[in-house]
């Protein structure tokens, strides 16, 4: 494991400056459900049934005391065959909430009916285990048309406290026989920053990257100019990486970003604003992402934070915390729009019963004859604690479940 120290030491290396936990103020604050708002159609189709719900229980962090807040790469590498990445963290840190930890991951071969045995995710215990004031978590994963997976990771700064800044350059790596085996990391590009998606189609992965170290408080920010995101993409199955495009995004107040394919080659990225929770920014690119359009916002009647955005049958879904301040903020959402823009009221999928929780990602899984979305979050169990949860999201109003 000696040359993983070489990776990470072979970029240049400056100060940072540690930022704290942001508190959220509606962390204390008594849980509400807004009843009058009509709960989105796709209620109907979500299993468990009758959302809001406890969900389908994936890691069980509970037992042990741990935590596994943001890392939850999702990717089919062949049809029913899934690999589902979570992060297993200190739960004494931040009352769970951290990054003092590493990731591991669960293999399903008949489209999630069942899962193995956990499995430790080698770069990413190694690099806990060397004491180097590091930590490496895995928000996204792709697999290209040759079936390889790209694997993205989060480099976390925990030197000074256990949060996930300041950031470092950004590692992916590659499997060619489904996950067993992974090849050495290498940096997606120069720059220190965090990947937000990960989209593929046509032969090219393409990266929405937010260039910014985090060593100033992220959402805090007064100049434009100091961060950015930015559009990377790669045509020969990762092996390099080329920045296409800076998106026009302001950037004071912004954080979190997801990235998707809207009808024919349209592809839209949008943004959270965390003045605005109500409304996310986004703009669309009609040419492969080398320009975007002016940026607009779309409304969420319930907020929306750290937003996923996925189509999935004809349909788009984006899901996420349902914001992180004021009535109603906390919980885990999903909303549903024919055209990737207007969106309904949304159905809630997990109230918070306390403390921080519902970082999420969605995957499409082809089951048989049919496809299904399936959505994992994280869920505080105690403190700041979390559990792994699960949702699936059929295409029609019949259930999978009642089709076995």
């Amino acid at each position: 494991m000696k040359h993983y120290k070489r990776i990470l030491t072979s970029g240049a290396i400056v100060s940072v400056i540690i930022l704290g936990l942001e508190t959220l103020i509606c962390a204390t604050q008594p849980l509400t459900i807004d009843k009058t708002l009509p709960n989105s159609e796709v209620a109907s189709r979500i299993t468990p049934g009758d959302p809001p719900n406890k969900g389908i229980l994936f890691v069980d962090h509970s037992a042990n005391s741990r935590s596994g807040h943001l890392g939850h790469a999702l990717v089919e590498y062949e049809k029913g065959k899934i690999l589902a990445f979570y992060p297993n963290c200190s739960g004494d840190d931040w009352g769970g909430h951290s990054a003092v930890g590493w990731m591991e991951y669960k293999r399903s071969e008949d489209a999630g009916r069942t899962w193995g045995k956990p499995q430790e995710l080698p770069f990413s215990k190694w690099l806990f285990e060397a004491g180097m004031g590091r930590t490496a978590m895995v928000e996204k994963a792709v697999a290209t048309d040759q079936g390889e997976i790209i694997l993205f990771y989060l480099i976390c700064d925990i030197s000074d406290d256990p949060g996930w800044e300041p950031y470092w350059t950004p590692l992916y790596s590659k499997s060619a026989d489904g996950g067993k085996t992974w090849s050495d990391p290498k940096p997606l590009c120069s720059t220190r920053g965090r990947i937000f998606a990960v989209v593929y189609q046509d032969g090219e992965i393409r990266v929405l990257y937010f260039a910014n170290d985090a060593t100033v408080k992220l959402m805090d920010r007064k100049e434009t100019g100091d961060c950015v995101y930015e559009l990377y993409v790669s045509g020969d199955g990762g092996e390099t990486f080329t920045k296409r495009s800076v998106l026009p995004f302001e950037t004071p107040s912004r954080f979190y970003g997801s990235l998707g394919f809207l009808e024919g080659s349209k592809m839209i990225a949008y943004i959270y604003n965390k003045k605005d929770e109500y409304n996310l920014d986004y703009t669309i690119s009609e040419d492969d992402g080398k320009t975007w359009s002016a940026v607009h916002t779309a409304y969420f009647s319930r907020k929306i934070r750290n937003p996923q955005f996925i189509a999935f049958s004809g349909k788009y879904y984006l899901h996420g915390r349902s914001g992180g301040y004021g009535d109603g903020c906390m919980n885990m959402i999903l909303y549903m729009s024919e055209d990737g823009v207007n969106w309904d009221n949304g159905v809630y999928l997990r109230m918070k019963d306390t403390g921080i929780g519902a970082y999420s990602n969605s995957i499409v899984v082809h089951d048989k004859t049919m496809e299904r979305l399936l959505i994992q979050a994280s869920h505080a169990y105690e403190e700041n604690r979390t559990n792994i949860l699960h949702w699936w999201v059929d295409s029609s109003s019949v259930k999978q479940s009642e089709q076995d």
